[in-house]
């Protein structure tokens, strides 16, 4: 027996519209310059009203102001709820955000476990301050108007960027060549190489040559945020042999320590391994001045002490960490390769002369892994020496469990061998689904000191001055530096008996390298880069307000938008990255620029940035299918994830900037999507879709209990309606709740679809909606568990808006998972879509948490419906509106031109009036408005919409039943058009007999516009009742038209490709309701299937008693029949049976000649597949023509010419047979048929 569950969660929601079902209200008491009170109402429904509120406070100065918090009205939680007791309030940010400090204050409303507080009240007192402020320019008060809660006190503490500002270099004017480094080095570029890719070397001064690189010398740059703004450019010392006499000669050489894209770093005194997550080479520029008398930077000679601590060994150090596997296909988590069970994996080492009697540091990490990913395989891990039977070193390390571990064995007393050593990583689990992945080993040994190869050593000891001993004396082409400092690197002199002294007196590790110059890596590939400068973007006379970032291939394809936008700038990757990370491809260099616009370029400065080109996590291409044109910014977490959020956070960790992305891979994809934008932009399609909000579920059946709670799956619909609550009562709301539509048993995963959910959201999208929200369980290619929409089954090609374009707000798991090279995602495949689709689509990249996903997007609707009004920002700033720092709110990404604006209207009527207020059925309604937008004629479109319906649903979860409760849109009693010309306008309507007759009152909403402009207008609380009866038994008359308003007829013909029109008529009104029963039905007696087509009916334009549904068709064989009914609920039924012509070929069918024989009047009919002239000829037997007429421009359909039997000369043919003849004529085509006639009197 089933037990019977009803949670109260849901008894708030029969409320009407206007009251809110689950509230989290701020409020603000007091706001004076040195004290806010803001107090925050909280009546929870779902976990999300539990989630902790963030409020965006701005401040006078960088200090945390002092804040008191109460709490009162303790309740208990009358649901279950998976929420860690987190408690409190925590300034959770500080940062100056567009030039005005702000603070982010979070606040728990937790007790504990159980309970939650309704009402917090927080006190916050800042200190006064003598600061010189100043008011906001225009892109500040855009970027935070309506974000900063205190904005009206905030507004005032504006001030000017306290970053050290950066003096523009004077780059030396000169030719710059590149080339690459790969590793950390000593590199020889030789004059063999200069020759051939400079050509005549005679008139350069090889003292004047000089090397640059990035300013972190060729490494990964720093993600930290605050940073201040490097030099491009740092020039590293070189040593150029042969150089004195001013000439470049062949036997003279460029000799440089290089430094690859990885390698050690000297990190706070220790020697630190930096791995290289983005490039594998480092880009170096050297320049050839114009000027000859300039003089480049060059490897200097050591001050040298008279003595030193006696040393004959330096500590070498080697890490081995290649790059193959990434487990998730994101993040930035790499490892090498796994080590199955019972096996081990070699490291091979080339060891010289490693001293005999020192310790030696050995380091190896691993992840554990088994291919199901499961948390309990057994990982056992040992390091053994030389053989598999040799020793071990350090200790075993066991774990269970997919997370790291790492073995340190130090000061291990090895005998390392001299030349190849092998360290054996052995997996003695016996585990057999034990696959732990090698990430890297690194061992610290002491090597004799000697002149043999080319070697990277460290001093073992700090403080004191030091001599070395290098066993004899130093060959010719051995040199020796300090290279402590690559900036400023000291040639050391190693006297004749092998010793050198070295000065060490500082707490700082030193570092030298050896070699021989003989035996050095040489730079075979330089390059000259043509008119490179280094200011194109790095200068302060730009100033816009938008920046397209993308290749330098897809400039000209966005110039249009460029246009459309300005003032706005294409910022090429290419020049990004030479004028910010000196030709590294590091996606830090996005950001260094964008710090550039916001400090050094003219203000207002930019709010919206488009990253133009497809992003990944494969940075290197080390798997050879990266698609990443414009980098993002993989994070490394608990879950990983792809951001742009970290593009453009710049002083703290919200983002400075609004961006959108669209993932382009060619050419071809950005020229489609910049005139999708230009047809937005440009030439909008206005519409009563415009006016139109679309909300969509999922039901509350299902993966719960499994993957949540009961109270889980009931929040999909919970928090639509709270955003339906949201939403001004001016804009039409639809609602595709997935408990709304049956279930149908298939062989997917959870067993069971909801075709006809798919099938009303297709419908919905063809109609056309503003904006699509979806809440609910989803992936990358899917929409609900029950496969609403699926991308593997092909469903974006069913998808057909045109140009009604919506926004698409998707809260769900990883819609938007753009970083994955091999798989396109549903976000994608939308904004993709040409001329379709979408404007825009807003979703998160990764799996998200149920309640984060809830909450941000309640917030994230209440920035678009602000105080009861449609937001006129760009979407790119509305969605920074919940860019709070934290990691679910990066998750939201923006597809598309972040310069793009809600498709909605934001101009309401000046006044609307109905008459009479009280609206009975079957009577007529008038409405009466005005507007001073639209100076000319315009359309309107008026809808009258039945109050809100409380319905109750029960399901049933493991043998228990639940029932969830919600509100649906009340049934559309009028939909028609009207046109008006000048400020005033007005109308009619016609009540149905079949209205709600509920207490609940019905609203009216108006759409206008003309070519350029659209206004909406809405009158609340309408009463409706009964009104009289009439004696009316008749139902609507139906009639089939073609497109252009020919009427067809059983058995006509219409033009292959072209839809069916069917116009219906009643002089009361047709039905609109869609009650069950009074729907307009459509059934195809082709194949039987039913199609409801009561939303496709719309008035025609100024009528209340004809209007049309279009119904399109492919059918060869039309065979269709429709029931309708009147507004007094009289149907009427009609069926057709039609064919297909031949696309634009001129043909005439049914021919018949009635009567046929006839005594002295017939009639020909026949149809036409397009307009002619027509001739009918008739002959007599003996072939005389005896009687001819004409009929010019004959329309395409059905035809009749009449005849009186008289020939030419007006008399009465005689009885007989007679041949006719009907010809068609256009200019470039004929068709004719021939008949016979009798006459018989």
């Amino acid at each position: 027996m089933k037990n019977r569950i009803i949670l109260f969660t849901i008894t708030f929601l029969f409320f009407s519209r206007n009251f809110l079902l689950s509230s989290v209200k701020r409020t603000i008491i007091e706001e004076r310059l040195t004290k806010i009170i803001i107090e925050i109402d909280i009546d929870a429904v779902s976990e999300a009203d539990l989630y902790p509120t963030t409020l965006l406070i701005g401040m006078p100065n960088d200090k945390i102001p002092e804040t008191n918090i109460s709490y009162s009205n303790k309740t208990k939680i009358q649901f279950e709820s998976n929420h860690d007791p987190v408690t409190g309030f925590d300034w959770i940010n500080k940062q100056k955000l567009k030039n005005l400090h702000t603070g982010s204050l979070k606040i728990s409303p937790l007790y504990d476990r159980n309970h939650y507080y309704k009402k917090i009240k927080i006190d916050i007192e800042f200190e006064k301050s003598d600061k010189n402020y100043r008011n906001p320019n225009i892109s500040e008060a855009n970027f935070l108007q309506n974000r900063i809660i205190n904005w009206q006190t905030a507004k005032t503490w504006f001030t000017d960027s306290n970053h050290k500002r950066y003096k523009i270099n004077n780059i030396p004017q000169g030719a710059w060549y590149q080339f690459l480094t790969d590793k950390d080095d000593i590199y020889i570029i030789s004059y063999e190489t200069l020759l051939n890719a400079i050509g005549d070397l005679s008139e350069i001064d090889p003292r004047s040559i000089s090397i640059f690189l990035s300013s972190e010398l060729g490494r990964s740059r720093t993600q930290a945020f605050n940073q201040i703004l490097l030099d491009n450019f740092l020039e590293i010392p070189l040593y150029i042999d042969g150089e004195e006499d001013g000439s470049f000669d062949p036997e003279d050489e460029i000799i440089f320590y290089g430094k690859g894209p990885s390698g050690f770093d000297i990190y706070q005194n220790e020697l630190v391994w930096n791995q290289n997550l983005y490039f594998n080479a480092n880009t170096c520029w050297l320049l050839i001045p114009d000027n000859n008398e300039s003089r480049g930077k060059r490897v200097s000679n050591e001050v040298q002490p008279e003595s030193g601590v006696l040393i004959d060994y330096g500590l070498m150090h080697n890490h081995i960490e290649l790059d193959l596997t990434n487990l998730s296909a994101s993040g930035i988590e790499w490892l090498d390769s796994p080590i199955a069970s019972g096996t081990a994996k070699p490291i091979i080492l080339e060891m010289h002369t490693p001293k005999l009697g020192s310790t030696v540091n050995i380091k190896a990490r691993f992840k554990g892994y088994s291919e199901n990913n499961s948390s309990a395989v057994y990982h056992e891990l040992k390091i053994l020496h030389n053989s598999l039977n040799g020793n071990q070193i350090g200790l075993t390390e066991n774990w269970t469990g997919n997370t790291f571990r790492t073995i340190n064995a130090n000061n291990q007393n090895i005998n390392l061998s001299e030349g190849v050593n092998v360290f054996y990583l052995l997996n003695s689990s016996t585990d057999p689904k034990s696959f732990p992945y090698f990430d890297y080993f690194e061992i610290d040994y002491a090597r004799k000191l000697d002149y043999e190869g080319s070697y990277t050593f460290m001093a073992p000891i700090e403080g004191q001055n030091i001599r070395f001993d290098f066993g004899g004396p130093r060959p010719d082409n051995v040199f020796f530096w300090d290279i402590s400092d690559p900036l400023n690197i000291n040639a050391v002199d190693i006297n004749e008996s092998g010793f050198c002294n070295v000065g060490n007196q500082n707490e700082t590790p030193k570092r030298f390298i050896i070699f021989n110059k003989n035996e050095t890596s040489q730079i075979i590939d330089i390059y000259l880069k043509e008119n490179q400068n280094f200011d194109q973007l790095r200068n302060n006379e730009i100033q816009a307000d938008y920046i397209i970032i993308g290749p330098e291939k897809f400039r000209e394809a966005t110039s249009d938008l460029v246009e459309i936008r300005n003032p706005a700038i294409y910022a090429s990757l290419e020049t990004i990255y030479d004028e910010f990370s000196a030709g590294n491809p590091d996606p830090m260099a996005i950001r260094s620029f964008l710090q550039w616009s916001q400090e050094y370029w003219a203000s207002p400065y930019p709010n919206n940035v488009l990253l133009l080109g497809d992003g990944g996590y494969d940075y290197r291409n080390i798997n050879g299918f990266s698609s990443i044109i414009v980098p993002t910014v993989q994070v490394q977490s608990t879950q990983s994830y792809a951001t742009d959020d970290l593009l453009s956070t710049i002083y703290g960790s919200i983002p400075e900037v609004a961006t959108g992305r669209f993932p382009a891979k060619t050419i071809q994809e950005v020229s489609a999507f910049i005139e999708k934008v230009k047809k937005i932009e440009i030439n909008p399609t206005f519409g009563p879709w415009r006016q139109k909000v679309t909300l969509v579920a999922d039901d509350a059946a299902r993966p719960e209990p499994n993957h949540g709670s009961i109270a889980t799956g009931q929040s999909h619909t919970i928090n639509s309606e709270q955003i339906a609550d949201l939403i001004p009562s001016a804009v039409n709301i639809e609602k595709l709740y997935m408990m709304e539509y049956p279930e149908v048993n298939d062989a997917s995963a959870y067993g069971v679809i909801k075709p006809d959910a798919t099938e009303a959201l297709l419908n919905n999208l063809k109609n056309g909606t503003a904006i699509l929200s979806y809440i609910g369980h989803g992936s990358p290619y899917q929409l609900a568990q029950e496969k609403l929409l699926d991308l593997n089954r092909g469903d974006i090609s069913k998808i057909n808006t045109g140009d009604k374009l919506p926004l698409w707000i998707v809260g769900t798991c990883s819609f938007g998972w753009f970083d994955d090279p091999l798989n396109e995602s549903f976000s994608e495949a939308l904004i993709k879509s040409e001329m379709n689709g979408a404007s825009m689509v807003i979703s998160t990249t990764r799996a998200i948490t149920v309640v984060g996903n809830e909450r941000y997007t309640t917030d994230l609707f209440e920035n678009i419906f602000n105080n009861g009004k449609i937001n006129s920002q760009t979407v790119g700033t509305i969605l920074q509106s919940i860019k709070d720092g934290t990691s679910e709110s990066r998750y939201f990404h923006l597809f598309g031109d972040p310069g793009m604006r809600i498709p909605m209207p934001i101009d309401t009527l000046l006044s609307l009036d109905l008459s009479p207020d009280t609206l009975k059925t079957l009577d007529k309604g008038m409405f009466y408005g005005e507007q001073a937008l639209i100076s000319e004629s315009g359309n309107g479109y008026v809808t009258l919409i039945d109050a809100d319906r409380y319905v109750i649903r029960d399901y049933d979860i493991a043998s228990e039943t639940y029932s969830l409760s919600y509100m649906l849109p009340g049934a559309n009693l009028f939909r028609g058009q009207f046109s008006f010309s000048g400020t005033n306008f007005e109308g009619e309507i016609r009540i149905p007999l079949d209205i709600s007759y509920s207490d609940n009152l019905a609203r009216l909403i108006i759409y206008i516009n003309n070519d350029e402009k659209d206004m909406i207008g809405v009158i609340n609380h309408i009463k409706l009742e009964g009104g009289s009866s009439i004696q009316d038994n008749e139902g609507p008359i139906i009639v089939f038209e073609t497109i252009s308003g020919v009427r067809l007829e059983e058995n006509d013909h219409l033009e292959k490709n072209k839809d069916l029109v069917i116009k219906i008529t009643d002089p009361i009104g047709i039905n609109l309701t869609n009650e069950v029963g009074h729907e307009i039905i459509i059934k195809d007696l082709n194949n039987q299937e039913l199609y409801n087509k009561t939303n496709d009916f719309s008035y025609e334009q100024n009528s209340i008693v004809t209007g049309k549904i279009l119904f399109p068709t492919t059918d060869e064989n039309i065979n269709l029949k429709i029931k309708a009914w009147d507004n007094a609920n009289n149907p009427s039924e009609k069926t057709i049976k039609l064919y297909r012509s031949q696309n634009n070929l001129l043909k005439i069918y049914n021919v018949y000649n009635f009567p046929n024989p006839f005594s002295d009047f017939t009639q020909f009919t026949f149809e036409l597949s397009k307009s002619s002239n027509i001739n009918i000829d008739v002959y007599s037997i003996g072939g005389k023509k005896i009687f001819s007429t004409e009929k010019l421009n004959a329309p395409t359909g059905f035809n009749i010419i009449s005849w009186d039997g008289n020939n030419f000369f007006g008399d009465q043919i005689a009885n007989g047979v007679y041949i006719y003849h009907i010809e068609a004529r256009t200019t470039d085509e004929k068709a004719s048929f021939l008949g016979r006639i009798a006459k018989f009197k």
